[in-house]
């Protein structure tokens, strides 16, 4: 039997949409429909200005900073807030009580508080917005992703589609075959990747690698967490986990085609911010097996998932609490408190039964103090990294070429480094209006700009980083635009997204050497942790493996 408890690609965390334009919300009762109907101008509703999918204004169709990290807030706070809470004027007493608190309004957050829903937890989210990674905008007519794209195919009957049915949105997913997929090469879009277009005449090896693919998916799909029903044995499972990708391909195909390296480096850098030599085999079998049956994206991409989860929870009177700053999870000898700083600066402490931490660990290591200094020296070893999402709006439709289109050149790339960054603009794009069967007045062309390598956050926050990143991408995007029949003057704006630690990098051997499993441990049975990080893997399916454990776990605590 085969469990989707992970898969695709879903990147970027928490944050918020900063940038000068961004405001209004539609309403959260009709805002799925009319996205999908295209009924955008009749549903503008600013009562409610927290949700993951935003309208832009009219004339805001270029952004003049980056959205995405909110880098107002100061995060400072966490490097010493026993200090900061002295100048608040010290710690609060306890003036609320939950059953539970879940920290962290991301996917992982929204997705932990629905699976608790019946027990009315509340939802603290640090920026301003929900939805972390899984965030979106409406410009006009148009819904597209600013952060996570896609999800794959669940497996029927799953607790994903039931879940996805749940929130009356799993029809309205479109599906891409893989025998749909198109790609950028030299210039021109072709199909046919696995049947050797590129280079007819060695046609018998794509073919050879596709069908390994499908056969491991079918035979012997790796789970991520590890599911001992599974089809794969936890032996296989290890040994894949134990090699890089690049290394696996090479042992079972010693003279690879260079144009098969190429496109595993592009998805290895595009999905987990990684290149193919320090990525763990199962991470990426588990990843590219599952989208051998195809992909679905919605309208908005994975911010649709994440707006309809706030609005159940509303349904279902959750309170849920935007600019709540949290400074400290800790537990006591009746439950935990949980001290944040609300909106308007006031420090608040709330005691509850029990808490899911959603952020990453990175966060949580500052403000969980029972985490020991050998657990902080166990998640200094995460590597995350930084990411850049160009939307280019357009000042006319077209018709969409497919939904993901990866970049090549037919030259294998190598693995960058911070003095010798990727020379390519985006690694791939995605066709923003595919979803809305390009039933828009202006399409939307977004770019993936991964930036996989160590060090390169830094430079992300520097004044000169939104002139620079929009320079980087030109050249690439005039190509792009070219081979569509367009020009610059067809471009009507980009908004640029800036996510600096939105991937934790799925390297070889985390799954198995014990180090995911020590950060991830509930402290005594009172604070839970539910992130991907849990299971270094940036997907949506595990930001829903990492919830769904952790809500079980509570779910038997409060029965």
């Amino acid at each position: 039997m085969k469990k989707n408890l992970t898969n695709r690609r879903e990147f970027i965390k928490f944050s918020a949409l900063t940038s000068a334009g961004v405001g209004l919300l539609a309403s959260p009762n009709i805002l799925a429909e009319a996205l999908l109907q295209n009924k955008m101008q009749q549903v503008l509703d600013a009562r409610k200005l927290n949700y993951s999918i935003q309208t832009v204004a009219l004339n805001s169709s270029s952004s003049t900073d980056f959205n995405g990290d909110n880098i107002d807030r100061p995060h400072e706070i966490l490097w010493d807030i026993d200090g900061y809470v002295k100048t608040k004027g010290g710690w609060p007493q306890v003036d609320r009580k939950e059953k539970v608190v879940v920290v962290g309004g991301g996917m992982s957050g929204l997705l932990s508080a629905y699976l608790l829903k019946e027990h009315k937890p509340l939802l603290l989210e640090q920026d301003n917005k929900f939805g972390g990674n899984s965030k979106g905008e409406i410009y006009n007519k148009s819904a597209y992703s600013i952060g996570a794209a896609y999800i794959t195919v669940p497996d029927e009957n799953s607790t994903i589609e039931k879940v996805l049915k749940d929130l009356n949105i799993f029809d309205k997913a479109k599906l891409e075959e893989e025998k749909d997929v198109k790609f950028f090469y030299k210039n021109e879009f072709l199909k046919g990747f696995w049947q050797g277009s590129t280079d007819p005449k060695r046609a018998d090896e794509f073919i050879a690698v596709a069908n390994e693919i499908k056969r491991i998916y079918e035979n012997e799909y790796p789970d991520i967490p590890f599911n001992p029903e599974g089809a794969v044995s936890f032996a296989q499972w290890k040994e894949w986990d134990q090699i890089s990708f690049q290394d696996w391909l090479l042992q079972k195909w010693p003279n690879l085609h260079p144009h098969i390296l190429e496109f595993f480096q592009l998805y290895g850098w595009s999905s987990f911010n990684g290149s193919i030599d320090e990525l763990s085999t199962t991470q990426m079998l588990n990843f590219i097996t599952s989208e051998s049956v195809g992909i679905l994206a919605f309208p908005a991409g994975n911010s649709l998932i994440t707006f309809q989860l706030q609005k159940t929870l509303e349904a279902h009177q959750c309170p849920v609490e935007p600019s709540a700053f949290v400074i400290q999870v800790k537990t006591t000898a009746n439950g935990v408190i949980v001290t944040y700083e609300n909106s308007a600066g006031q420090l608040k402490a709330i005691e509850c039964e029990r808490c899911i931490v959603a952020a990453p660990k990175f966060v949580a290591s500052k403000i969980v103090p029972e985490i020991t200094d050998e657990r902080n020296r166990q998640i200094a070893k995460i590597s995350y990294r930084g990411y850049i999402v160009a939307n280019v709006i357009l000042n006319k439709k077209i018709q969409s070429e497919g939904f993901d289109v990866f970049m090549m050149t037919g030259v294998m790339p190598e693995a960058p480094a911070a003095l010798s960054p990727p020379v390519k603009g985006f690694s791939d794009v995605c066709f923003g209006s595919w979803a809305q069967n390009d039933a828009v007045d202006e399409s939307v062309l977004t770019l993936y700009r991964p930036l996989p390598y160590d060090g390169a956050r830094q430079f992300l926050f520097s004044p000169m980083a939104y002139d620079k990143t929009k320079a980087q991408i030109a050249p690439d995007l005039d190509l792009f635009l070219k081979q569509l029949g367009l020009s610059n003057a067809d471009v009507k704006g980009i908004r640029l997204t800036r996510w600096g630690h939105s991937l934790p990098i799925a390297q070889v051997g985390l799954l198995t050497n014990g180090l995911l499993d020590a950060i991830s441990a509930p402290i005594n049975e009172r604070i839970y942790f539910a992130n991907q990080d849990n299971f270094a893997n940036p997907a949506f399916e595990t930001a829903f493996a990492a919830a769904e454990i952790a809500a079980a776990a509570i779910s038997k605590k409060l029965s």
